[in-house]
């Protein structure tokens, strides 16, 4: 008898350390098997060996990060997450003031051995300053939904004036999201949607000419077939050219030949469907399902509300980019300019999006 609550401590201890180094191998597994399939086809889409590499580092900076905080206590961090806005924000508008010089819209911050792009570090902090905010009182009141909805809209605009419609889109989610799954009621949802439906027609003549045009080349993308359609239809060519099988690896004759406009970053997709047919978009979706699947299960499992907010509205926002993009490159939705998560490329939105999945690890260490 005397034994037990030794044994007891033992176990405990025990059942603590496998906590913290508790590690979901499929998720870390259909990350790196993307982001490696990724490189290989930004290759095949640029034949820049230099491109690839520059990935390739990205890679494994991301990546180095993503273990890193994977093993960091989330509860410690909670405080950095609620004022991780500001430093956000501050960077939305440094873009503003000082883009940079190669870059014909304002996205873009040159540092001279790197760029960055702010927006894509917004749509991530956004998540982690409005779920630290929402969760800091047992009690959430409607003044608190429409705090973060204020911000979340400063920020949107921002975005906007890059000019930068798809990512402002998420940063949008990203704030919207939250707002949702922390208990919002119905009716103010509702009214939400009425009045963004009352407002569409204020939205419309708020967008720019070209970004006014995709919308309307994606019912009728032969009218300009040689402008603002070109995209869709060389991406349309390319996917159905694949067929079951694709051409091969290097052997699409739309990327090969620079049909396709940036086919190393946001046409990815229809590189990939031309050269690996049917078995390589199922391949990519198979991989993606497993890890949003498996993201998902974190926040279901969990009992913290701080963790269940934040690895939903995080898994979302993956979902939706993923969603986005390929429906895009498809003819289902206007060209926004949404990289393929974890394939596209791009330094930037590859480390926000491993430093995402080592953000939900942290959170799954307590589940």
């Amino acid at each position: 008898m005397s034994r037990k609550p030794l044994d007891y401590s033992i176990n405990l201890h025990l059942g603590a350390s496998k906590r913290k180094m508790s590690m979901d191998i499929w998720i870390l597994l259909s990350v790196l098997i993307l982001s490696l399939f990724g490189v290989s086809m930004i290759y095949s889409a640029s034949q820049s060996i230099e491109m690839a590499m520059r990935q390739s580092i990205y890679l494994f900076l991301g990546f180095s990060l993503l273990i890193l905080i994977s093993f960091s206590n989330y509860r410690k961090m909670e405080p950095f997450y609620l004022y991780c806005y500001w430093p956000g924000l501050f960077f939305l508008i440094l873009v503003l003031i000082f883009p940079s010089e190669n870059s014909e819209t304002k996205r873009w911050i040159d540092f001279g051995i790197f760029t960055f792009q702010p927006s894509e570090l917004m749509r991530f902090l956004i998540p982690l300053s409005a779920s630290a905010f929402l969760s800091r009182k047992p009690l959430v009141s409607n003044f608190d939904y429409l705090t973060v909805f204020v911000f979340t809209i400063l920020a949107t605009y921002f975005v906007l004036l890059q000019p930068d419609l798809g990512t402002s889109l998420i940063v949008l989610l990203s704030g919207l999201i939250p707002i949702l799954l922390g208990g919002l009621s119905w009716v103010l949802i509702s009214l939400g949607v009425f009045s963004v439906f009352l407002s569409l027609p204020v939205i419309w003549f708020s967008l720019y000419e070209y970004q006014q045009q995709r919308i309307i080349t994606l019912f009728n993308p032969e009218a300009d077939i040689y402008g603002s359609g070109w995209n869709i239809a060389q991406s349309k060519i390319a996917i159905g050219s694949g067929g079951t099988f694709g051409k091969g690896y290097l052997n699409g004759s739309q990327s090969q030949l620079n049909f396709i406009p940036e086919s190393h970053s946001d046409f990815i997709f229809a590189v990939i469907s031309e050269e690996f047919g049917l078995l390589g978009v199922l391949f990519l979706f198979v991989m993606y399902g497993l890890l949003i699947y498996r993201l998902f299960l974190i926040s279901i499992n969990h009992q913290n509300r701080f963790a269940k907010i934040l690895s939903a509205t995080l898994s979302m926002i993956l979902l939706a980019y993923i969603s986005i993009n390929i429906c895009m490159v498809i003819g289902l939705l206007p060209v926004v300019g949404m990289p393929l998560p974890f394939v596209s490329q791009g330094g930037t939105a590859l480390i926000i999006n491993l430093v995402t999945i080592g953000i939900i690890l942290s959170l799954r260490r307590e589940t």
